[in-house]
């Protein structure tokens, strides 16, 4: 037995419960938190669907994924905006009809497999010599008759040569439609949320009715009279106004009309219902995917000593990320009209203005200004959702070939077994989008009329530099949404394209055998040796580059900032070792030993950037009588920087900050009489409203070729029970402690202006100089830099449980069969991270990150029939641990769901099963807004999802 937590998920299992993404399967487990990037919720950029599990919540960087105990390619994105920074593997890309097994080993890896197994290693075992055909069909789809998916297997296997080969192909095709965020209501703009209402006793309100809207643009557009805010607290204040002092609006058609407030937040510029823009339907629910992978397995006795092992991989698989935030025209960002993302600067004799509308703004202009408007100017502020959409498709071409020879050979009486294996994989993934050029969009907007009679751009225009749908300059009609014409669009928009490589290359060998036998038993070793290459390579494309100037900087093209490239590689030489020593066995009889078992491992990795580095583990058995099991370990790991990490040139990037002097947050952190007193010395007003906390800030950041690894100290202790009285019961629990230090990040500006007001040593503090602000006290830049500066501890009590019995024990007849009841348990004492001077930031008991969960399954199964249902439970939780008192209600009440699956084998060639996902339709748990995960609570979100499943065996 193990000295290490460890539980398996069988590829029946995941069968059974119908997922047709391992990683979604794992996910959902109570080990893993909300994953790095999954085909559920907002993508990372530049790689959308892929999934990347997150063992415990400490970063998918930090899990390792291995495929029959080798190394995978990763698919993740080198860029600074990817979803990860760092190598996890894309668990989209492993079939899950090859699945015979998943083991998840926690903490121990990294002296037997290397760096990234901080929190666990999953292990994906594959079939083995199967023998036969196998056809398998699926059909998805919700109650609301969306979220459609449909996907085939073919999996095909034969012994030849007496025997002494065996060969396995296996294809799989997917296709998932996919959702946003508008498409269910607990996740639109018309969903409950928590509004910004310091008035009260509390900040943040429930707002059940109304939807959050933003008062300050809309898609249709909202004219002004001034370079400013058209709306602020529910008030007109440069907005272009009817008789009665009411703002205007474009409709959808392009006509103005009276804009309708909501109830005003006291954030200024978003309102409780009305006609603001419903920023939250635009963001994605599901990705649209399909997935097209082919898997060959061998092998062949060569001689009796010596076997042969191969593998073949390829896959082509897109995805779509649906919607996301289109590129906006308002002042909020800072930018000065007529530049990116600024208000737009129009004309009233614009020719798509209708002549009534025209004469109303130039009234409002002429009223404001107290003199005629001679230039016939005028303001809009705009979310452009008609001309981009935020939308973009990843397409992942992967191929991965392994092969091996494996054997074993005697010396005296021992035996040893060795294995060399060579693993290579390269992965590609283009990444497109839909974006809008500014310099075409400000020319399209310059619409007059032409001599004979049409509407045409104004002459004197001059195209921008990067290649668009179209070279020949079209009006744009830009009031209402939708009105443009495709040629318009073709002007505007440019495809921007990104391409990232990576590629792995790995040498195992290794040999193992008996060099000793003691009283208890043989003494086990292992010896081995890995070399492997790493490489990354990202290029963003000649659109998100930017245009070059003369002095070698970039200006951005569009919304999107220069984006640089980042290409880097790493190889590693690393020597390893295991030792398995039995002390004591049952046939010694040793009073009150059982049987006790040592083990250990070493592994030292010298990596030609960061140098060389020992990890180890050590632990043991004990059983003091037999069926009861004591078990500990204690590890070293440790995680190598990234590409990411090290080679990012440095460059702009925009953050969202809870700044420490806003009156929302002057109340936090561990002193608040010291954070509000460096405040006041700056000489910051109490009620001062930052904008940084509701819209980003342009910084800059970047790779650190001097990141050293992060190190991790960890261990485990629990047992294991199986009563020799209770057969087929099994209940095992361990309590892990992680703690990880010189942990790599970007503080955050958050956590750099923490750290900066909370100190003592205000203004001289480092942190205070890694942010600036303006006359009115608004961020206007930062640094952020990855550094070795945080660390992270965690503290939980893992168990398990499994009782399998035939149903004849009581009495019934023999063909009604078994029942299997398991169920894991995580409960979460401590976890937390801390980045420099900052102070700790709770990531336990979040609606993620829930301090107890359950998964609980009872399967009834008899040689033609079996019945599973399958119930998660996650514990009470906080809306935000760090900010409890915030909240109208700041405590979210459990959430539970019950899935259930039908199978039925009508011959021994053929099985349907019905599956079921939120039997009963439960609903994201009170207090709904703000509090649910779009992962771990999806299928509350989705609603009640069937599948129905055929296979057919040959």
């Amino acid at each position: 037995m193990t000295d290490l937590p460890i539980s398996i998920l069988s590829g029946q299992t995941i069968n059974d419960q119908g997922y047709t993404n391992i990683g979604q399967a794992l996910t959902n487990s109570p080990a893993f938190g909300v994953p790095g990037n999954s085909n559920v919720g907002s993508q990372g950029s530049f790689g959308a669907g892929q999934t990347f599990v997150n063992m415990y919540d400490l970063g998918a960087q930090r899990t390792l994924a291995l495929v029959n105990g080798n190394r995978f390619v990763s698919s993740s994105t080198s860029s600074l905006f990817g979803a990860v920074q760092g190598s996890p593997v894309d668990l989209g890309q492993i079939a899950p009809g090859l699945v015979d097994r998943i083991d998840v080993v926690s903490v121990g890896g990294a002296p037997i497999y290397g760096s990234d197994a901080i929190a666990g290693t999953v292990n994906i075992i594959l079939k083995k010599n199967y023998q036969g055909v196998e056809l398998d069909g699926s059909q998805g789809i919700s109650q609301k008759g969306d979220g459609q998916d449909y996907n085939f297997s073919f999996l095909a296997g034969k012994n030849f040569a007496d025997g002494r080969g065996n060969i396995t192909a296996n294809v799989y095709y997917d296709h998932q439609s996919g959702l946003t965020t508008a498409d269910r209501n607990i996740t639109s703009s018309e969903g409950p949320f928590f509004g910004y209402n310091p008035a009260g006793n509390y900040q943040y309100q429930l707002y059940k009715t109304g939807g959050y809207k933003y008062s300050i643009f809309t898609n249709t557009g909202l004219p002004m009279v001034a370079d400013s805010y058209p709306i602020i607290s529910g008030q007109p204040y440069a907005s272009v106004t009817n008789a009665a002092g009411q703002a205007l609006n474009f409709n959808k058609s392009g006509h103005l009309t009276q804009f309708t407030d909501g109830i005003p937040l006291a954030t200024g510029d978003s309102e409780v219902g009305g006609d603001g823009f419903p920023i939250n339907d635009y963001g994605n629910l599901l990705t649209e995917s399909k997935r097209i992978q082919g898997t060959l397995l061998a092998n062949y006795e060569l001689t009796d000593h010596i076997r042969f092992h191969g593998e073949f991989w390829a896959s082509h698989d897109t995805a779509a990320n649906l919607a996301d935030q289109p590129y906006y025209s308002t002042a909020d960002f800072g930018d000065p009209a007529g530049t990116a993302n600024g208000n737009l600067i129009l004309n009233t004799s614009n020719p798509y203005l209708s002549a009534a509308d025209s004469a109303t703004i130039n009234a409002a202009v002429n009223a404001a200004n107290g003199t005629n408007n001679a230039s016939n100017d005028f303001y809009l502020a705009r979310a452009n959702t008609d001309l981009e959409t935020g939308a973009f498709r990843s397409t992942t071409n992967l191929w991965r070939i392994v092969g091996g020879l494996d054997g074993d050979f005697t010396i005296g009486s021992r035996n040893f077994t060795w294995d060399a294996t060579v693993n290579y994989g390269h992965v590609s993934t283009v990444t497109s989008e839909r974006e809008l050029v500014t310099q075409n969009f400000f020319n399209a907007l310059d619409a007059v009329v032409g001599g004979n009679g049409q509407i045409q751009c104004a002459s004197g225009y001059t195209n921008a530099s990067i290649q668009t749908g179209s070279s020949t300059c079209a009006p744009l009609d830009i009031f209402g949404a939708g009105n443009e014409s495709q040629s318009a669009l073709n002007y505007v928009t440019a495809l921007a394209k990104t391409h990232q490589v990576d590629t792995q290359f790995d040498a195992v060998a290794d040999v193992k055998g008996s060099i000793l036998t003691l009283p208890a038993g043989d003494v086990k070793i292992v010896l081995g040796y890995e070399h492997r290459r790493e490489s990354q390579s990202f290029d963003p494309g000649a659109f998100y580059r930017g245009e070059e100037q003369s002095d070698g900087s970039y200006v951005q093209y569009g919304n999107s900032i220069p984006i640089t490239p980042v290409a880097g590689s790493y190889n590693t030489n690393e020597g390893f070792g295991e030792l398995a020593i039995p002390l004591v066995s049952p046939d010694m009889h040793v009073p009150l030993i059982h049987s006790l078992d040592l083990s250990g491992s070493a592994r030292y990795t010298d990596n030609s950037l960061t140098g060389g580095f020992w990890s180890y583990t050590g632990g043991g058995t004990y059983s003091p009588v037999s069926g009861v099991t004591f078990r500990g370990n204690y590890t070293r790991s440790f995680r190598s920087p990234s590409v990411t990490e090290l080679f990012s040139p440095t460059g702009s990037t925009f953050e969202t900050a809870n700044d420490p002097c806003d009156p929302r947050f002057i109340s936090g952190g561990a002193n608040p009489a010291q954070r509000a007193k460096n405040c006041a010395a700056e000489g910051i007003p109490t009620d001062f409203v930052s904008h940084v906390a509701d819209a980003t800030a342009e910084g800059s950041s970047g790779g650190n070729v001097n990141l050293q690894n992060e190190k991790a100290d960890s261990w485990t202790a629990g047992g294991v029970l199986q009563p020799h009285f209770l057969p087929g019961f099994s209940l095992s629990a361990d309590y892990i402690s992680i703690n990880i230090a010189n942990e790599i990040t970007e503080a955050g500006l958050t956590n750099e202006m923490d750290a900066c007001y909370d100190s003592s040593d205000f203004p001289s503090n480092p942190y205070c100089s890694t942010f600036t602000r303006d006359a009115n006290h608004q961020v206007t830049s930062y640094t952020d830099n990855f550094t070795n500066i945080a660390i992270e501890k965690f503290r939980a009590l893992q168990a398990g449980i499994a009782y399998s019995f035939p149903l004849d024990r009581l009495g019934l007849p023999t063909g009604a069969g078994a029942l299997d009841l398991s169920a894991t348990y995580l409960h979460t004492f401590k976890h937390f991270t801390k980045t420099g001077e900052a102070d700790q930031e709770e990531v336990l008991d979040n609606v993620s990150n829930p301090k107890d969960s359950v998964v609980a399954n009872i399967d009834w199964k008899t040689n033609r029939f079996d019945w599973l249902w399958t119930v998660s439970y996650y514990g009470p939780t906080d809306v935000d641990p760090n900010n409890y008192d915030a909240y109208q209600y700041p405590r979210v009440s459990p959430y539970w769901m019950a899935d259930t699956s039908v199978g039925i084998k009508t011959t021994n060639h053929f099985d349907i099963r019905l599956i079921v996902d939120n039997v009963f339709g439960l609903k994201v748990p009170f207090p709904y807004g703000s509090s649910y995960s779009e992962n771990k609570d999806f299928d509350a979100i989705m609603g009640r999802y069937f599948r129905v499943n055929v296979k057919v065996k040959m």
